[in-house]
């Protein structure tokens, strides 16, 4: 038998081959039907609990707020009184949730804290589920 005769070389061989990689390639693009891949959550930076960030206050030194909340996700060469505290939950599926706690000093001691971007962690198990969601009040400042 030569390679010649062989189905692949064939007329009808090569036009089936060409059916199969037209029904691929128009498949391909109604790819939304498929499942997602799977994607892990993501946590990046300090997550500052409530119950600490109202442990800190102005005239505290450095070394007492890195015991109470750790180090500073940013610590900026050119701006060396200031101590920014980022937090980033990335799910695999879902919203991004993010907050900043930027302390500012003189020398060692903080003047003052800029928790306006500060939303609380929301406590999560390991399966990445809700354990306690906060509270509309916990959430929304009131206005009293």
């Amino acid at each position: 038998m030569l390679i010649t005769d062989s189905l692949i070389f064939s007329r009808r061989g090569s036009s089936l081959i060409l059916a199969l990689l037209l029904a691929l390639s128009l498949l391909s693009g109604c790819a939304r039907w498929l499942p997602d891949a799977y994607r892990p959550d993501l946590t990046q930076g300090n997550a500052i609990k409530p119950e600490d960030l109202a442990k800190l206050q102005p005239g505290m030194s450095k070394q007492k707020i890195t015991s109470i909340i750790g180090s500073p996700t940013l610590v900026d060469p050119f701006h060396v009184d200031r101590w920014d505290y980022v937090y980033r939950y990335i799910p695999g599926q879902g919203e991004i949730e993010q907050s900043r706690v930027s302390l500012f000093f003189e020398g060692d001691v903080l003047l003052r804290i800029d928790d306006s971007a500060y939303t609380p962690p929301i406590e999560r198990d390991a399966s990445g589920e809700i354990i306690d969601p906060p509270s509309p009040a916990d959430i929304i400042p009131s206005l009293d």
